[in-house]
């Protein structure tokens, strides 16, 4: 199985470092023709795991938004229509405006990994709409719950 450069060094040692998940069920109208799971549906799995780990976090009580300035996703196998799966949802790094979040979604009765995911989500205040900061009360709760050292990450020529 070829892997994404993310998970490193091992999937295993990549799955070891998650701390939240939660659990959906494939609808009948998330798949295709061949009753397997349509791209586009990975994008809404990894939208709800996201919004469950914010929520989680304490996220949505404070005038802060996060909006998606990057996303990638890789595609392992296939997933089908009832099917139970599991999203995992961490923090991997901080950057002055940003966060990235990596995500994995597993069969729940294989553990099989589905997909993979990363997104960058940017700060943005929710009256101004303006990019803000990366708070340390955010920071702070993340590096608590994820019981992670996180890097801050250097990009050239980006705003994030």
């Amino acid at each position: 199985m070829i892997l994404p450069e993310y998970i490193t060094p091992t999937l295993d040692d990549w799955l070891a470092k998650f701390h939240f998940s939660t659990e959906l069920k494939v609808r009948v109208c998330e798949t295709d023709l061949f009753a397997h799971v349509n791209n586009t549906s990975y994008s809404l799995y990894y939208e709800q795991g996201r919004a469950d780990y914010l929520e989680h976090l304490g996220f949505y009580n404070h005038d802060i938004m996060f909006v998606v300035g990057d996303i990638y996703c890789h595609f392992q196998r296939e997933a089908y229509a009832r099917d139970e799966l599991i999203v995992l949802v961490r923090t991997s790094y901080f950057g002055n405006k940003s966060l990235t979040i990596e995500s994995a979604i597993q069969r729940k009765s294989t553990g099989e990994l589905i997909s993979s995911n990363w997104t960058t989500l940017v700060l943005v205040d929710a009256k101004t709409k303006n990019t803000i900061k990366l708070p340390d009360f955010v920071k702070e709760a993340i590096q608590h719950f994820d019981q992670s050292n996180l890097q801050r990450i250097k990009t050239n020529n980006s705003s994030f």
